[in-house]
């Protein structure tokens, strides 16, 4: 089952993270880069922009908290960690974390779910972002629509007929035509 998705992995022991590694291929995962220390892990998020980092919770260097400070709107993480440190880390943060005895299908299945879970953000900002348009698109055509009714003493309807018949007469979009209404009144 082949998927979508870069992974790094950053574990402070390197065999650990090679038998993940492997695990992960196996199971169809693109494994761009592996880790052991929170300088390095935060220089390869900004090099590749992963989908996902598979961490653990301390390193030589820093901590999971500090990694995740300077990357939290870079990727999203799933930590392996004990089970003390989970919900302390779930508390404070929307990190993704699985206990230190994992099963093969516990792991693929919770990187599974993350990458659904951001499939789904995706979709519900690519929404926001047309209802987004629409709502301004809306707003500079009742801004003509008043313009017209002021200057050329128009009832409501009557202006917002003369401005559809000139976008479908012209063929273009009725945002285009307030644009040029507000632009010819200025």
């Amino acid at each position: 089952m082949a998927q979508n998705g870069k992974l790094i992995i950053a574990l402070s022991n390197i065999e650990t993270a090679n038998k993940l590694k492997s695990l992960l291929i196996q199971e169809g995962y693109e494994i761009i880069a592996l880790c052991t220390s929170g300088n390095e892990l935060i220089r390869l998020v900004m090099q590749y922009s992963p989908d996902l980092v598979l961490v653990g919770y301390k390193f030589k260097d820093m901590s999971l908290l500090d990694i995740y400070e300077t990357l939290l709107d870079t990727t999203s993480f799933l930590a392996i960690v004990n089970e003390p440190y989970k919900s302390f880390i779930e508390e404070d943060t929307d990190i993704y974390c699985i206990g230190t005895k994992i099963s093969n299908v516990l792991l693929t299945n919770a990187i599974d779910l993350i990458f659904q879970g951001k499939k789904r953000i995706k979709k519900l900002r690519d929404q926001v972002e047309k209802l987004e348009h629409t709502l301004e698109d809306r707003k500079l055509i009742e801004k003509a629509k008043g313009q017209l009714m002021s200057t050329s003493g128009l009832t409501e309807t009557e202006a917002f007929r003369y401005m559809q018949k000139i976008s479908m007469d012209s063929g273009k979009r009725m945002k285009d035509i307030a644009s040029l209404i507000l632009s010819e009144m200025e």
